[in-house]
């Protein structure tokens, strides 16, 4: 993979503050995209549910399609109960709530997955794997999301798809946005970068969305968006691939 200069502003934090999530240590020190690198986080994970003492979910009181047969509360040395609610589908071993998550009815998680302090998984959510949440994320109802990290207080709270993509702190999606990681045309994401054109390696690469930025409803960001911090963009717009400043508005 090619990386641009560490003189530049690009790198991870440009667009996410890492330093206040429970796995900023997920984060390679390259460029932005280099945490979405194929298995990089899937071994991060595996690692680190092997060498924690977690509430892994695999295989408890659930039929032979991995649903769970009654609500499950698990207690917490420290932090708040989570709640696991009858109807929910456990798909594997390697599924970890940290204090206060509640997982309802309807929704199908699978992992390896880690799922941080107070994260929401809705009626007919779906977690695929890969997937690593801060703290008081929503996953909604409708939503897929495979691969993809979320940061504190990241919110896809209704029928998106978040693929190969990471969410900043207080990143809002609204109804309907989706985050396509996959483009049509065979190759790379390449983006363009201070006159030159960086191949980031990656062939399912969706989005990088800086702190505190929104999507209106019904919103398709391309593959290879990355989006800056405090940005916005406009409902039913289709997001070209890119590097976008900081407060950019996207009508």
């Amino acid at each position: 993979m090619n990386h641009v200069s560490r003189e530049t502003s690009l790198d991870i934090n440009s667009y996410i503050n890492i330093k206040n999530l429970w796995f900023k240590d997920v984060f390679p020190d390259a460029d932005p995209w280099a945490v979405l690198i194929a298995k990089h986080k899937e071994a991060w994970l595996k690692n680190y549910i092997a060498n924690e003492n977690h509430h892994q979910l695999g295989g408890i009181e659930l039929d032979a399609t991995g649903l769970l047969q009654k609500d499950r509360v698990l207690e917490h040395p420290q932090g708040e109960k989570s709640i696991i609610k009858a109807g929910a589908i456990i798909a594997s071993d390697g599924v970890v709530l940290m204090p206060g998550c509640l997982i309802e009815a309807g929704a199908y998680v699978a992992g390896p997955s880690v799922l941080g302090p107070k994260t929401t998984v809705r009626h007919a959510a779906y977690v695929r794997g890969g997937v690593i949440t801060g703290e008081g994320c929503v996953i909604g109802h409708s939503t897929e999301v495979k691969s993809s990290i979320f940061a504190n207080d990241a919110k896809a709270a209704h029928f998106a798809y978040v693929g190969d993509s990471v969410l900043g702190h207080a990143v809002n999606l609204g109804a309907g946005t989706k985050l396509s990681n996959l483009k049509i045309i065979a190759g790379n994401i390449k983006l363009k970068f201070e006159d030159k054109t960086v191949d980031t390696g990656l062939r399912k690469f969706g989005a990088i969305l800086g702190d505190t930025s929104q999507t209106g409803c019904n919103t398709v960001l391309n593959p290879g968006v990355v989006l800056g911090k405090q940005s916005l963009v406009y409902p039913c717009v289709a997001v070209k691939k890119g590097l976008y400043k900081a407060k950019s508005f996207i009508k």
